[in-house]
């Protein structure tokens, strides 16, 4: 349920006035993530020096609570112009890079320069004289959220160049436009609270709220009604009132005023005691003056009013409120004043803490330590042993035993092992390999799979090899002849090497290519001036995928 909070505004001077939920001139403290029906009520000075209430014909308002020309802290904002869009243009970017992103839609010419004493505020002038210019704004991925303001700042005419300013002003943490006249049903009204009888008198509740500020009421009994009832009136002129109307009659009505102020309870007495009533009395509320509010829910749980917590890192901030008044569409701020928020311990999602936790005292801890050696403990020499009594963990000389009780394993100053070969994923131990390739060495060690390709080259997935017999023939001066070889897993763009046999004609240029899947096209260019034999011979084709 919102809490209520009732502002009063004098319009005139701009100022809280001491009433309402501000009696001492100055607002309650709010609470973040809590939300408040927040009535505001405009006052003006007569010219007797009067506070009246201000019409609200043609009138709306609207609450911002924030920091004043607050600046965006991250993102990026665009600009537009004739319908083109700029490319993104970071928060904090200087002149030269705004024009950098404009330039491609406001021409060359155009100039960028900061403007005023804001932090985020550039000032655009046109190429030429006597050109029209208007730039649109994007907020884009600007935060917290933050809006581009476009102003006009020089118009164009003969000599004169237009020029507008860009600011990036960063939106209120709370916000509220959503105002509506405050309803005033059920702020008097009449409740038959007791029906009457043999033991019991027929009794009514009069509740007049305190936005009752005027006027009378009337009650009716049956057909016959009270003369006008000023409100604030005192129980004897109700019963007095009461007490004259037809069917009721003198001494037959009791009014008490209740505990609260403008509660009042009505009971049919004497005569009329101990009855019960069928004519209803009823309640005519049309001539009470009421009081005149606008009212919205605004709700402290908005990320942007987490972040001024964050820049702040404190408990409670003092951003500014600030009431904007726009009567026949022209905006007037009524009042801007300091307003505290704190930070809520209280969030949804909270909980009862769980019950402590128990831990063993030092002594309970060494009497639950297992001692003797029979259970495989030796504390005193800081060792495990296995189900044949031999260590097998000597925890105390940092060493991790083989099955004969010998130090295999030790991790004193760092990690080493003793004679001992290394063995992964598997029972298998494996000798250190000597002059092999690395992927083959990292098979045999057992780190990776056996069986499959690998990449030799960063990047490279796969590598495949074969051996394969190929004879040229007789190739004639600068000629080339192609042979086509099967090398299963090779694709389109991978790279070929070709291992040459011991002896090779002179003048032989030997290559290779993957022209489609599984084959290798080799190529033998004779670069020399006569024919050359480039008779049978076996070829190490490598192809390493990518």
């Amino acid at each position: 349920m919102a809490q209520s909070l009732d502002i009063y505004i004098d319009t005139t001077s701009g100022s809280l006035v001491a009433a309402g939920s501000a009696r001492d001139g100055t607002l309650p403290t709010l609470t973040r993530n809590d939300s408040y029906n927040l009535r505001v009520r405009l006052k003006e000075r007569g010219s007797n020096g009067f506070l009246r209430d201000f019409s609200l014909t043609g009138s709306s308002i609207k609450l911002g609570i924030g920091g004043i020309d607050a600046d965006p802290t991250d993102g990026q904002f665009k600009l537009v112009l004739n319908s083109v869009t700029s490319s993104a243009i970071s928060f904090n970017a200087t002149p030269l890079q705004v024009y950098t992103a404009i330039s491609g839609i406001a021409g060359t010419g155009v100039t960028v320069t900061t403007y005023g004493q804001e932090q985020f505020a550039y000032l655009i002038t046109s190429a030429t004289a006597n050109t029209a210019m208007s730039f649109g704004g994007s907020a884009f991925t600007l935060f917290p959220t933050s809006s581009v303001l476009v102003s006009t700042r020089r118009f164009p005419a003969s000599s004169v160049a237009a020029q507008q300013v860009i600011r990036l002003v960063r939106n209120p943490a709370v916000y509220s436009d959503t105002f509506v006249a405050s309803p005033t049903a059920g702020v008097v009204s009449l409740t038959n609270i007791q029906e009457g009888s043999a033991t019991q008198n027929e009794t009514y509740s009069l509740a007049v709220g305190s936005d009752a500020e005027g006027g009378s009421l009337v009650l009716n009994f049956g057909a016959n009604s009270t003369t006008a009832i000023p409100i604030g009136s005192n129980a004897s002129i109700f019963a007095e009132a009461l007490s004259s109307v037809t069917g009721i009659g003198s001494g037959n009505i009791s009014v008490d005023l209740g505990n609260n102020a403008g509660n009042y309870s009505i009971s049919f007495v004497r005569n009329l005691g101990l009855t019960n009533i069928t004519t209803a009395l009823t309640l005519d509320a049309s001539g009470v003056i009421f009081g005149s509010f606008l009212q919205a829910t605004v709700t402290m749980a908005t990320s942007e009013l987490d972040e001024l917590f964050s820049e702040a890192g404190t408990d409670t901030i003092t951003p500014k409120i600030e009431i904007e008044l726009i009567q026949n569409g022209t905006p007037k701020t009524v009042l801007q004043t300091d307003v505290t928020i704190r930070r809520d311990l209280i969030t949804t999602g909270s909980a009862v803490p769980a019950t402590q936790a128990s831990y063993l005292t030092s002594a309970e801890s060494y009497a639950a330590f297992v001692r003797n050696s029979t259970t495989g403990v030796n504390s005193t020499a800081g060792s495990l042993s296995d189900t044949s009594a031999v260590t097998s963990v000597n925890y105390g000389a940092r060493t991790i035993n083989n099955s004969s009780g010998t130090a295999v394993v030790s991790y004193g100053a760092g990690l080493s092992f003793a004679n001992t070969p290394m063995g992964f994923y598997g029972a298998t131990v494996t000798a250190q390999p000597t002059n092999i390739n690395v992927v083959s060495g990292l098979i045999n060690v057992g780190l990776i799979a056996s069986g499959v390709s690998y990449g030799v080259l960063p990047q490279s997935p796969y590598t495949v090899t074969t051996l394969a017999s190929v004879t040229f023939g007789t190739l004639a001066a600068n000629d080339q002849h192609y042979r086509d070889v099967v090398v299963t897993g090779a694709a389109v763009n991978d790279i070929v090497l070709v291992g040459l046999p011991s002896a090779i004609s002179a003048g032989a240029i030997i290559q290779g290519v993957v022209y489609k899947t599984n084959t290798v096209c080799l190529s033998c260019v004779n670069a020399d001036s006569v024919s050359r034999d480039v008779n049978t011979a076996t070829y190490r084709i490598t192809v390493i995928g990518y």
